[in-house]
């Protein structure tokens, strides 16, 4: 008698633990919740702030040749809801992403050639570029701005970060507006991309971040780890056959341009629908 009394006590207090454990973690993931949509709401004004508690300016500009210009936004730390499962992530640090997508200009500048095969014309987005050809374009870069960079560098952004920024502090499907006035897509591409800029910029002033090209990420392709809480900075696996492309492209429908909306292809392989743009690391030298 006294073990069964015994062993029931026991198992009533490891319910009670695991239901306070329970509790705990509902009221953490609240907190979560609540402290992320806190910085949705603030997102336009901490960029603002966050550049200038830093002493970094908003608009960034290089000259990478024969008066070539690379324009590039400031994009704040803050947390937001990502991915169609809309779970809270962590951007701990901000960081500068290309104002528009990398054009045949710039490329040009760089590489000495031009790949697009849709539309050839310099103020167009590059195209027709796989992702292993990104990389040889980023080493270039790194290595003709490293004196101007003062240690920092351009790379591709994850695919948390590319996201976070095309999303700028809001939790709906393109910023609050209509695809038309933000992105060329099927509906109004003509069936051809279009030069950089033309449509709204979002609210961190940044274009096309919906359409026009399919933009490569660092990350490789896989499904997303779904534990509970924040994650931070998260990443893509650690190796698999493909790499991340977001936003959609001129041939793409509207969903395909939403902000978490992704397609993957081989890193080997470019096409008339897929192009990037630069991250850059802070801090950079002014």
């Amino acid at each position: 008698m006294l073990l069964k009394r015994m062993i029931t006590l026991i198992a009533l207090l490891v319910a009670c633990s695991l239901y306070a454990q329970a509790d705990k973690a509902s009221a953490q993931i609240q907190t979560i919740r609540k402290e992320t949509e806190a910085d949705v709401r603030d997102a336009l004004a901490r960029q603002t702030k966050e550049a200038g508690a830093k002493a970094l300016d908003i608009n960034k500009s290089f000259d990478i040749g024969n008066g070539v210009k690379l324009e590039l936004i400031y994009v704040p730390s803050g947390k937001f809801f990502m991915g169609e499962e809309q779970f809270p992530v962590k951007i701990s640090a901000g960081f500068y992403l290309g104002k528009y997508e990398v054009t045949q200009e710039q490329w040009t500048a760089v590489m000495g050639g031009n790949p697009a095969t849709k539309v050839v014309d310099p103020s167009f987005p590059v195209e027709t570029v796989s992702w292993n050809d990104c990389k040889k374009f980023l080493e270039k870069l790194n290595e003709k701005l490293k004196d101007q960079l003062g240690g920092a560098k351009f790379r591709l952004p994850t695919e948390a970060e590319w996201e976070y920024a095309c999303r700028a502090g809001t939790s709906g499907e393109y910023n609050g507006d209509e695809l038309d006035t933000l992105g060329w897509y099927d509906g109004n591409s003509d069936e051809a991309t279009h030069r950089v800029g033309g449509k709204k910029a979002n609210g961190w002033g940044l274009y096309d971040m919906h359409g026009n090209v399919w933009e490569w990420c660092r990350d490789y392709y896989g499904d997303y780890s779904m534990k509970q809480g924040l994650r931070v900075d998260p990443e893509g696996p650690s190796g698999s056959g493909f790499r991340v492309t977001r936003g959609g492209s001129w041939a793409d429908n509207d969903d395909d341009c939403r902000p978490e909306s992704r397609d993957y292809s081989n890193p080997d392989d470019g096409c008339c629908y897929g192009g990037f743009r630069l991250l850059l690391t802070v801090p950079a030298k002014k």
